[in-house]
């Protein structure tokens, strides 16, 4: 797995990232590196005590933040969905996603379409439009929610 290039992304938005043990309850925005294997990546972390389960657009879905930058622009974390099938009419963040399982089917407003797989990455900008389409993933995730708005 590609692991090792969600740790680049995390570094040029200024945070350490080890791939070592499962993160423990830490805070949000910390100073010091967190910790995920690729095991735990893939399954126990999501049944942790920083899991966040919820019934919304994707479905069953279980978010595990890891980091929030200070000024509560930057997020990171691990995400996990069912599936779903949704239009968007603009997309809220700009985010990196890395696929650690299953995908996504991306069809921009122009018709362009875009399929994602487990091990494959993809960068989300701000304002998309378009629709999503997925039997169900996990990924790791950075948002960023500032910026300019999308013309």
């Amino acid at each position: 797995m590609k692991l090792a290039s969600i740790g680049m992304v995390m570094m040029l938005l200024g945070t350490t990232v080890a791939l070592a043990d499962p993160p423990v309850a830490t805070p949000l925005v910390t100073t010091k590196p967190i910790k995920v294997t690729a095991a735990d990546s893939i399954g126990p972390i999501f049944a942790g005590k920083t899991a966040v389960k919820d019934n919304g657009p994707d479905g069953q879905a279980t978010d595990v933040l890891l980091l929030r930058s200070k000024d509560r622009k930057v997020e990171m974390g691990l995400f996990d969905a069912g599936p779903s099938e949704q239009d968007i009419a603009s997309y809220e963040d700009d985010e990196f996603m890395f696929f650690l399982a299953g995908g996504v089917k991306l069809t921009s407003a122009d018709g362009t379409v875009l399929e994602v797989q487990t091990g494959e990455g993809v960068a989300m900008p701000k304002g998309w439009k378009g629709h999503w389409s997925t039997k169900g993933y996990k990924k790791y995730y950075v948002t960023y929610t500032g910026g300019a708005k999308p013309k």
